[in-house]
């Protein structure tokens, strides 16, 4: 891929105001080596920019200055800068900005991606900070990204592999291809599949990997052991001892973070905050003396994690705090 790439006439023709004598050049550009390649997924990143902010109007001059020096980056191989730590906050800041390194959404989501080609390999890489977002890979399978997670993605029409590197938590569903299995690759352990639908779990701070399957099978792989799931099974592999085990699991609660909302019918606090945390990706931390005896019955959105603690504290007379390591902390009232 060329180093030195013509924005300003790939963003006329992504906005639609190409002048006939940039359309010739475009035309050019297009035609050589893989750039119709590269132009299609900037389309695709586009046209999901476009879905995610219809409502929002932004200072759009500023943005596109923005989105240019962010590709030219991309496109000399400058290394991305440390991913940030984003702690809690009781109150989301809201913002909305439209670029093909960040993305953030009305809802807090912050998404990143970035296209580098070599030869016959297109790489792409997806980081979801502090929300959680869904990206379909050039393969056509689906992936759910949720918090603090990165997904590198490498496909070369020579090779009969399709591999991801995951770090933190992702659920999949993969498109079938008997000639090219799919590899996800999460430290230490290697999960192949075929076409399938299951959650990873492979935060760095965590003591273990765990593969819930909820569809197909999946073979969990390290240089040690291999294992087979089968659908309701979740493999976890310990950090400290390499082993795997392999134990019939709630796959439903271990994909329940990728659904559009949560429903709570005559739930327990402590249940409620068990689905909370996956949902948030936050610990919850509850204070032994507060009673069980509490029903809870109510669906969760778009609400953030602040309001849903501060509904809680109303009904069942409790406090709540969250604390700089990103844990919500529920106590007695006294």
């Amino acid at each position: 891929m060329n180093k030195k790439l013509p924005w300003d006439i790939i963003i006329s023709k992504l906005r639609g105001t190409l002048s006939e004598e940039d359309s010739k050049c475009f035309t050019q550009w297009l035609n050589k080596a893989d750039n119709a390649i590269l132009f299609q997924q900037l389309e695709i990143v586009w046209n999901n920019i476009q879905r995610k902010v219809a409502n929002y109007e932004p200072d759009m001059e500023y943005y596109w200055k923005e989105l240019s020096a962010r590709m030219d980056k991309s496109a000399n191989n400058i290394p991305a800068t440390k991913s940030k730590h984003f702690t809690f906050k009781p109150f989301y800041k809201y913002v909305a900005a439209a670029s093909i390194l960040l993305i953030v959404s009305l809802s807090s989501l912050y998404y990143f991606g970035y296209l580098r080609t070599d030869n016959s390999i297109i790489s792409q890489s997806y980081t979801s900070l502090n929300g959680k977002s869904k990206v379909i890979l050039p393969d056509s399978s689906e992936v759910w990204l949720h918090s603090n997670t990165t997904l590198t993605y490498s496909y070369s029409n020579e090779s009969n592999l399709r591999e991801v590197a995951l770090k933190g938590e992702a659920y999949f569903k993969v498109k079938h291809n008997a000639d090219k299995p799919f590899l996800v690759k999460a430290g230490e352990v290697v999960v192949k599949v075929h076409g399938t639908q299951f959650n990873v779990n492979a935060y760095n701070e965590s003591n273990s990997v765990l593969v819930s399957l909820s569809e197909g099978s999946v073979e969990m792989k390290t240089n040690i052991k291999n294992v087979f799931l089968k659908p309701g099974e979740e493999g976890t592999f310990n950090k400290a001892n390499k082993q795997i085990a392999v134990n019939k699991s709630d796959v439903a609660f271990a994909q329940s973070w990728t659904k559009d909302q949560l429903q709570f019918e005559n739930k327990n606090l402590r249940e409620v905050c068990k689905y909370l945390s996956k949902w948030y990706s936050v610990e919850i931390s509850i204070d032994s003396t507060i009673a069980d005896n509490q029903a809870y019955s109510f669906t969760v959105q778009n609400e953030s994690l602040e309001e849903i603690a501060r509904l809680l504290s109303k009904v069942n007379g409790i406090n709540y705090r969250f604390t700089d390591k990103n844990e919500l902390i529920l106590t007695t009232r006294r």
